[in-house]
């Protein structure tokens, strides 16, 4: 990386903005505006509301009473004139009442009389009938009724006195919001508005990348001035940051050079030796399949001492009969007698016997363990009977059972045909039999093994070995085909014998091989194969 700085980011061209946008920029303005209208008109049409209707409760109630009063006023005055029956003196009387705009109609009506003795009605009239009270009220003379007396009043008058009281209020408090609003938004506008249209200038030149432009701050203590303040600050704290990243990325440059340098030896000397460790682990499983093909020419070998001794006993004793029998022909000891001879005949047919059986023993065992060891040795695929290669594999086992009071039993499916490695299963079988041996029964006065196989389907083979033995807690079952992991680490186990099997049952034999056990109840090995085993690489197609 270059010492030079950092390019600046490159300014980003400011689309045309539509005129939601510069609405959107007066939303302060129109929130300012609404506020104030809605402070304002908002309370002062409630109380508008309020006045109104308290104005026609007052005046409804005012007029009721003033109505009451007038008609008996009127009553009293009426009486007289009634009863001179003179409207001439009543007249005045009303019409100095019907001064009063409130007064609607004034009616008198005698009681036999079909025609009103005196009706009056206001010119001016008030059409509103909400608005109008009716009282009636019998004139009385002497304690007898005369006439009845009528009289309409309405509220009319006093609540268009009060509407025009009200509308004068209205313009009142118009002027006062529109002056209010003129002398807020001019403050908004310079004080508020204008300094954070800069910071908002300034906060897009930031965002661009141009870091070297300082940003012009208006002077004053205000809340705007000391954004515009913090905002410059953050401006010199992201030079300075900027300048320390570029400094770390030269120091981190450097570093990862070295780092990938120290990184590429290290995956040298770790791909050496894991090259090491790969040949050293062919090496020791090629070493235990030396072990165990070694174990089984021991096992052989200590079969065949007892048959071969047998015989050479045999063959001894028929050797010092055949030298006496010469020294009886030649004379030169006692007589040769015919129940002499019947007796080396006798002698020789069971010497016959032995040495047969012997030597047939012998030779059964020799070919078994040539085809056992060949099977091994070269790993060639052919046609076989799954119970007699299992047999086989047990007359090679069975010598190390021998002197153990551990015994192995069997259960076979006899006539079922595989075409798969021998030699291959031969080994899983032996190590599976030796494992449960040396692991299995340790510590156990008597322990059994049976070797189970049998037919599943058109396709596979189930082949299991289960013993009685101490069985296996669940960490040791988790691992136990893993690699170099034992037991009976430093006395004498490699940790391969199981791991062996695995990759025998899965990779060569093409099948699965599931482990089952419990502490104290013993172990299942359960093997699940093909009939037909799939081909290896570098074999070639139908190779039995």
């Amino acid at each position: 990386m270059s010492d030079s700085p950092p390019p600046a980011l490159p300014p980003r061209v400011q689309p045309a903005q539509p005129a939601w946008q510069g609405w959107q920029r007066s939303s302060l303005t129109v929130a300012v505006v609404l506020a104030l209208l809605l402070g304002l008109l908002l309370p002062t049409t409630a109380v508008l509301l309020f006045d109104v209707q308290k104005t026609r409760a007052t005046a409804m109630e005012d007029l009721k009473r003033d109505l009451a009063r007038a008609t008996e006023v009127m009553a009293l005055s009426l009486a007289e004139p009634v009863w001179q029956v003179s409207p001439d003196l009543a007249d005045p009387m009303v019409k100095a009442q019907m001064d009063d705009p409130r007064f609607v109609s004034v009616q008198v009506v005698e009681p036999a009389s079909t025609t009103p003795f005196l009706s009056q009605q206001n010119p001016g009239g008030h059409a509103d009938p909400d608005l109008v009270l009716s009282q009636t009220r019998p004139v009385l003379r002497d304690g007898r009724e005369i006439a009845k007396l009528t009289v309409r009043m309405s509220a009319a008058p006093l609540l268009e006195a009060k509407q025009a009281e009200i509308w004068r209020t209205v313009w009142r408090s118009g002027l006062t919001l529109t002056l209010s609003l003129v002398l807020i938004l001019w403050v908004l506008q310079r004080y508020v508005l204008r300094p954070m249209m800069e910071l908002t200038a300034s906060a897009e030149a930031l965002a661009a990348g141009r870091l070297e432009q300082p940003l012009h701050i208006n002077s004053g203590g205000d809340e705007i001035a000391r954004v515009g303040v913090a905002m410059e600050r953050m401006r010199q704290a992201l030079l300075s940051a900027f300048e320390a990243l570029r400094q770390h990325n030269l120091n981190l440059e450097e570093t990862v050079t070295q780092r990938t340098a120290e990184l590429t030896a290290s995956n040298a000397e770790l791909s050496e030796a894991l090259a090491t460790l790969q040949k050293t682990q062919r090496d020791l499983v090629e070493s235990e399949k030396l072990a165990s093909l070694g174990r089984l020419v021991a096992g052989v070998a200590h079969e065949l001492n007892t048959p071969l001794g047998n015989a050479l006993t045999v063959v001894s004793t028929l050797d010092d009969r055949y030298k006496q029998l010469e020294g009886m022909l030649a004379g030169g000891g006692a007589q040769l007698r015919r129940s002499t001879l019947e007796e080396l005949a006798r002698d020789t047919r069971r010497a016959q016997d032995i040495l047969q059986r012997n030597v047939q023993k012998a030779a059964d065992l020799v070919r078994d363990f040539k085809q056992v060891a060949i099977d091994q040795t070269a790993d060639l695929r052919r046609d076989f009977d799954l119970g007699k290669v299992v047999e086989d594999v047990l007359v090679m086992v069975e010598p190390s059972f021998k002197y153990t009071p551990h015994v192995i039993e069997t259960d076979l499916c006899h006539g079922l045909r595989m075409n798969s490695y021998p030699g291959a299963l031969g080994q899983v079988l032996t190590n599976l039999l030796m494992n449960a041996l040396l692991h299995g029964f340790e510590g156990m006065e008597r322990g059994h093994v049976k070797v189970h196989c049998e037919r599943l389907g058109d396709t596979e083979a189930e082949l299991s070995v289960i013993d009685d033995g101490r069985g296996m807690d669940e960490s040791v079952r988790r691992r136990i085909f893993d690699p170099f992991f034992t037991t009976k680490l430093g006395t004498g186990g490699s940790g391969l014998g199981m791991h062996i099997v695995h990759n025998i049952v899965t990779n060569v034999l093409g099948g699965q091989i599931e482990v089952r056990s419990t502490p104290g109840q013993g172990t299942q090995m359960l093997m699940r194969l093909p009939l037909l085993a799939p081909q290896r690489a570098g074999e070639a197609t139908g190779a039995r």
